[in-house]
Parts: C-alpha cells; sequence; structure tokens
C-alpha cells in the first residue's frame, strides 16, 4: 500500500521537476528575447542622442565663432527689424480700423438701446403713478 504510494508520489515528483523544468527554460528564453529587445532598443536611443550631442556641439561652435558669422548675424538682425517694423504698423492699422468700428457699433447699439430703455422707464412710471393714483 504504501509502496504504490510511494511510486506514485515519486512519478508525479518527476513529472514536476520536468515541468518546472520545462517552465524555467521557456522563461529563460523569453527573458533573453527581452534582454536583446532592450538591447537593441537602448543602443538605438545611445546613437539617436550621440548625433543629437554632436549636432548640438556643432551648432555650438558655430554660435560662439564671431568671425564666421558675425555679418550673418547683422543681417539677420537687420530683416527682424524690418518685418517687425512693418508688422508694426500693419497692426497699428489693424487695431485702429477695430476700434472705429467698435466705437460705431456701439454707438449704434445704445442709440437703439437708449430709446428703448427709456420708453421702458416712462412705460413703467406712468404705470406707478396709476397705481398710486388709485388707491387714493
Amino acid at each position: 500500500m504504501f509502496n504504490s504510494n510511494t511510486q506514485e508520489i515519486k512519478e508525479n515528483a518527476a513529472e514536476l521537476a520536468e515541468t518546472a523544468q520545462e517552465a524555467l527554460s521557456d522563461s529563460a528564453k523569453a527573458g533573453k528575447a527581452s534582454v536583446r529587445k532592450i538591447g537593441r532598443k537602448l543602443e538605438s536611443k545611445a546613437r539617436d542622442s550621440k548625433k543629437e550631442a554632436i549636432a548640438l556641439l556643432e551648432s555650438l561652435k558655430d554660435v560662439l565663432d564671431p568671425d564666421v558669422h558675425g555679418s550673418t548675424t547683422e543681417h539677420v538682425i537687420e530683416q527682424l527689424t524690418e518685418n517687425f517694423s512693418s508688422w508694426s504698423e500693419s497692426l497699428d492699422k489693424e487695431l485702429s480700423q477695430a476700434l472705429k468700428t467698435s466705437r460705431t457699433q456701439s454707438r449704434k447699439w445704445l442709440r437703439k438701446r437708449s430709446l428703448l430703455t427709456l420708453s421702458l422707464a416712462v412705460g413703467a412710471g406712468v404705470l406707478v403713478g396709476y397705481a398710486l393714483s388709485k388707491d387714493d
């Protein structure tokens, strides 16, 4: 009786060991694949970062070398000044036009609304007067 249970336990333990070994092997393979994938991504990001760093250093060298870009910088400043002045003039014109339009619209609105408000006030006054005179 104990002999058959012992044999069964040994078989189950052997099967469990094989299953655990297979699961461990599969996990190890999946882990290796994940590590390879992460390694490739890190390598790609490192290359991109290196390229960006080199580009940044080159641009800093260009900016810090005044002899090479002195005239170019002055030219860009002149262009920006001209563009800003023309932009400022057009903005000033647009703002003046918008102000004139808003003044005209508000005057029209006030004229229409003031007559309406005045007539409502007169009507309310007449009603109040009528109500007060009726109590006497």
